[in-house]
């Protein structure tokens, strides 16, 4: 290489560059808004979701052709891929790999951190809130223990011995129910 042609392919690199941005800012205008809205419903948080996309784009400059920079398609698709990315990183890291970490006694389930009667009587004064919600004492009993305790419907299938496709239905039932009564409270 002769010392006139450096220069020369260094301002071909900077403008080949330059054309990569100017394509890249042209497709974060057009669907920067479009890709942060889908994002932030497959993460659920509007923070990942930017972080998401903020690597996205330097992906997309990085890496993707000139003539691609501006497909959806493709560009939704790695911002799929991405999201899949991050939720397995967000599951593996409870994990713990190590045989060095002593066992440790397992804390109070929330179940079985209050008494008995305190629990009987919380739950009791919950439903005396909305007298007029008519739910069956099993569908209480289910709507209690997936809002107070946070447990899965397969938890309460384990419980109860009902099909957790029927608590599913039962809570969805519950949350109208009391929906409805909150609402019809909040006109008075």
């Amino acid at each position: 290489m002769t010392a006139s042609s450096a220069p020369v392919a260094q301002d071909q690199a900077e403008a080949a560059f330059e054309r990569r941005m100017g394509a890249v800012a042209q497709a974060v205008e057009d669907y920067h808004t479009y890709l942060l809205n889908y994002l932030s419903r497959l993460t659920r948080q509007h923070q990942d979701a930017e972080n998401l996309l903020q690597d996205l784009w330097r992906h997309v400059l990085l890496n993707f052709d000139e003539d691609k920079i501006h497909a959806l398609p493709l560009l939704r698709r790695k911002a799929y891929q991405m999201f899949v990315d991050h939720y397995r990183r967000q599951v593996r890291r409870g994990e713990v790999l190590s045989d060095s970490v002593p066992d440790m006694p397992a804390s109070e389930t929330a179940a079985a951190s209050f008494s008995d009667a305190g629990e009987a009587a919380l739950r009791q004064k919950f439903w005396a809130e909305y007298p007029g919600i008519e739910l069956t004492e099993p569908q209480k009993e289910a709507l209690w223990l997936h809002a107070r305790y946070g447990f899965t419907f397969k938890e309460i299938e384990k419980q109860t011995g009902t099909a957790a496709s029927t608590i599913g239905d039962w809570i969805t039932l519950g949350r109208k129910k009391l929906a409805e009564a909150i609402n019809q409270e909040a006109k008075q």
